[in-house]
């Protein structure tokens, strides 16, 4: 594998646009649009909350036939707009359909902002004309600052591999910096590849690099109506083969990988970036579950930012958590820094942990002493701009 600069521009065989169409702001772009060359294979992952937006409705119908592009808008999240908002959605994509040329079903939508509201369909409608006709391939690196909300900047990443069917390419983007929490952490991201990969390991394999990437992070514990992460794979008489698909994965851990950490630096008001780590955890899913729980505590998350070495707060979280932990067991870290080991603390250097507590980055080491499983997550503080940000959203 190789990493590449820049993002969906890399990827050949794939087209792109995003024009000003003020739907909610003026002067910003807002609407996009990612347009496969042929039919493609999709694979996505989307919320689990129960109240979901339209556009998240219509792909979860969709995803499973070949798709030939995704809309994309942003600053509206057409979520609890009811069958009104379900119309929406399905005309403008059969609008960006005939634009193309392609049946109606295989364009997909994706949209992101304020709950609550309709989309200016009118406009829309009268946009995409624009949309389809500013088509190209330079224009990828527009799509990751089409899509962003209260990100502070675009995020893309992407990388090449070799196969014996040749060298592919794979590039995504993604947005999101509040609201982010698993299952799936909130956010969009659009992946896609030159690689032709069978639609049964395209579900298996992106389900499979989700869990571990975007279902690894949490910024405020909360989850949106409107997560949706979708890959794209060029449809084909001819896919690589199940010996190749590990080369294709990891560029796809890469790409996933890349994104998440940089949707964790952008996080909303955060000073911070911890990662968490737990080991010696009985089993697989008792170390990914202690780990949310320190990840996501905000009795954590606010002593990071107040850098206080509280690992009493890390205890009590990994403790409730529903994993098994036992407290004799039990040792905490702070980068290299012992504080808690096997249930007793520790004097430490104040000064020293200061000034690692000061730091933009540093990582969190939990070991619970009785297995061998571990788990990662990634996180960041919660600061009082938090607050300013998410009490102002809507005004």
């Amino acid at each position: 594998m190789q990493i590449l600069n820049g993002g969906l521009e890399q990827v050949p065989g794939y087209s792109f646009s995003a024009i000003e169409c003020g739907i909610r702001k003026k002067d910003r772009l807002d609407f996009c649009a990612i347009v496969a060359d042929t039919l493609c294979n999709a694979a996505g992952m989307f919320t689990t909350n129960k109240i979901f937006a339209a556009p998240v409705r219509l792909c979860r119908e969709r995803v499973g036939s070949p798709v030939r592009a995704i809309i994309v808008n942003a600053t509206n999240a057409n979520a609890c707009t009811g069958l009104e908002g379900y119309s929406d959605a399905l005309n403008l994509t059969e609008a960006m359909a005939k634009a193309l040329g392609a049946e109606k079903k295989s364009v997909l939508m994706a949209s992101t902002g304020v709950i609550g509201h309709r989309l200016p369909v009118d406009k829309m409608l009268s946009a995409i004309p624009a949309l389809a006709r500013s088509l190209s391939h330079e224009n990828g690196s527009l799509i990751p600052k089409a899509i962003m909300t209260t990100d502070t900047f675009p995020k893309s990443a992407a990388a090449s591999f070799s196969t014996p069917l040749g060298e592919f390419k794979i590039a995504g983007t993604a947005k999101g910096s509040g609201m982010i929490a698993p299952n799936m952490a909130t956010l969009l991201s659009f992946i896609i590849t030159d690689c032709p990969v069978n639609k049964k390991s395209l579900d298996t394999i992106f389900k499979r690099c989700i869990n571990n990437s975007f279902n690894s992070i949490t910024i405020d514990g909360d989850m949106s109506t409107n997560d949706t992460a979708l890959i794209l794979s060029p449809a084909s008489r001819l896919y690589i083969k199940k010996e190749d698909l590990a080369d294709f994965e990891e560029a796809l851990e890469y790409v996933l990988g890349e994104l998440c950490r940089m949707l964790v630096m952008d996080a909303e008001g955060a000073t911070k970036f911890v990662t968490v780590n737990v080991a010696g955890a009985k089993t697989d899913a008792d170390a990914r579950t202690a780990a949310r729980a320190v990840a996501q505590s905000l009795l954590v998350k606010t002593a990071f930012f107040g850098k206080d070495p509280n690992w009493g707060r890390i205890a009590c979280a990994a403790g409730y958590s529903g994993a098994l932990v036992k407290e004799e067991n039990l040792s905490i870290y702070i980068e290299d820094v012992a504080l808690l080991q096997k249930g007793r603390p520790l004097e430490f250097d104040k000064k020293f942990m200061d000034s690692i507590l000061s730091k933009r980055e540093f990582s969190v080491f939990v070991d619970i002493g009785l297995g061998s499983s571990r788990a990662q997550f990634l996180t960041s503080d919660i600061s009082y701009d938090y607050v300013k940000i998410n009490a102002e959203y809507t005004t």
